[in-house]
């Protein structure tokens, strides 16, 4: 009985490597299409970046913060809020306000950089971090890489500016943590600042 010979094109391990490749490639497909979709879904909010783009009206392409009061200024339509959109809502809202000026225009919005929260204090890795839709102190917590060893961990305060006032919230994160009682964990707003104290004892 003859012996099956393979050559180098279609040997088992280059076959392996085309459908590895393959399937890699499939997933990073994926997951850039989940990136696209959640940028689309994304809302809009104070000190935000944005990018627009006017096709064929180079003169109207900006970036813009948005405002602590929600808007942005923009070529022919001066002040437009943007803050509690969607990407694709604010498109839409960009478009159909320039077709008083614009034939048929296409407008593009990008997120730039999005606003933070800050963690500090008695964490692995404080930082300020992108605040990319909804997020918690736990959750905050675990982006800068849990706690230190002498972190009061019943302690965490929320140091929050609402209102035009300076406003601040106790989180006990070991209580939360040992109950399981998640409702107590405070969701955070842009601007936030997360501060683990030391431990006295």
């Amino acid at each position: 009985m003859g012996k099956t010979v393979f050559s180098d094109v279609d040997s088992p391990s280059s076959v392996f490597y085309r459908l590895s490749s393959a399937v890699w490639c499939l997933v990073f497909v994926v997951l850039g299409l989940v990136s696209v979709s959640y940028a689309q879904d994304y809302r809009l909010g104070t000190d935000d970046v944005i990018k627009i783009t006017v096709y064929r009206e180079a003169e109207m392409d900006r970036e813009a913060r948005i405002s602590a009061d929600g808007y942005i200024s923009f070529p022919l339509l001066g002040k437009v809020e943007a803050e509690g959109l969607t990407v694709s809502e604010f498109e839409k809202k960009l478009t159909e306000r320039l077709r008083r000026y614009i034939k048929k225009p296409e407008v593009t919005v990008f997120i730039k950089e999005y606003s933070t929260i800050t963690v500090t204090g008695q964490v692995v890795k404080p930082d300020s971090y992108s605040l990319k839709g909804e997020l918690t102190v736990i959750e905050a917590i675990g982006l800068a890489g849990g706690f230190t060893r002498f972190a009061s961990r019943n302690n965490v305060k929320i140091m929050r500016i609402e209102d035009g006032e300076k406003k601040t919230i106790k989180v006990r994160v070991a209580d939360i943590s040992k109950t399981g009682d998640k409702t107590k964990d405070v969701p955070l707003k842009r601007g936030d600042i997360i501060f683990v104290p030391e431990t006295l004892f």
